[in-house]
């Protein structure tokens, strides 16, 4: 417990000096009186798999997901997304849903953001354990310019998937966006990649490193990302936290979104 603690706090303060990047929605530098106080953000996006800290939650098939977030005075949020999953096992549910909400707000460069999610699960079958859990969170970005980001998150959960040990999860990534065509200022594109780690106490799974790397091209609000995704976790490790020695591994992703809101449709 003290260890985890000492981890957790290690890694605020890391995040209170390091420069980072927003989790939802790209965020305005100030308030700004000609723009609206209230807005909703939504989307979908098709997923050649699901994959959560580097493992995957659809028995490597692809998965949709959707949501949708509300924004008020460039400093509120709430939000919903939702996800197929397949999990296999006794409890098998159908479907994720992540209910979150914080507060979020620029100041010049940089951002921060604060916040709550729980993460719950339909369809499972009945008589068996829910896997519901909820995690407090903190998010800082900084843009070096206006083309490339770094930034730095963690989370930190209490009574991980319903079953009692503490957990922290932490990020660093970088993101750098382009105009790859001067006369199409239409199509943006990017590169990005993050690194991560992963603790439980109670020895409930090891502790363990993920990471990711992959460049995207958009279109007004449709984006294409390809991504290399990759753990350290071994195939017995990934057998005794997911139940298959083989979702943990390496893999290349693609996905396919839709993102836009309720003021840029007017």
């Amino acid at each position: 417990m003290n260890t985890l603690l000492n981890v957790v706090g290690a890694a605020l303060a890391a995040i209170s000096i390091t420069f980072g990047s927003a989790v939802a929605a790209d965020m305005p530098e100030a308030i700004d009186a000609t723009k609206p106080n209230f807005d909703i953000a939504f989307g979908v996006r098709g997923m050649s798999e699901y994959m959560v800290r580097g493992v995957a939650q659809t028995s490597r098939d692809p998965a949709i997901q959707g949501y949708a977030e509300a924004q008020a005075f460039d400093w509120v949020y709430a939000g919903v997304l939702a996800t197929s999953v397949n999990f296999g096992g006794a409890s098998d549910p159908s479907a994720e849903f992540d209910l979150y909400g914080g507060l979020r707000h620029s100041f010049g460069a940089l951002t921060l953001d604060a916040g709550y999610v729980w993460v719950a699960f339909s369809g499972s079958a009945k008589g068996v354990k829910d896997l519901e859990y909820g995690k407090v969170y903190g998010v800082a970005s900084y843009a070096v310019t206006d083309q490339f980001t770094v930034g730095a998150n963690i989370f930190y959960g209490s009574n991980f998937i319903n079953f009692g040990p503490e957990v922290v999860h932490s990020t660093a990534f970088a993101k750098y966006t382009f105009t790859p065509l001067i006369n199409r200022p239409d199509i943006g594109a990017y590169v990005s990649g993050s690194f991560s780690k992963q603790w439980t106490t109670q020895n409930f799974v090891k502790d363990y490193l993920y990471w990711d790397a992959g460049a995207g091209v958009s279109y007004k609000a449709v984006t294409l990302d390809l991504r290399y995704s990759d753990t350290n976790l071994s195939k017995r490790d990934c057998l005794g936290y997911i139940g298959n020695r083989d979702w943990c591994g390496s893999r290349l992703l693609a996905t396919l979104s839709f993102d836009t809101s309720l003021n840029k449709l007017k």
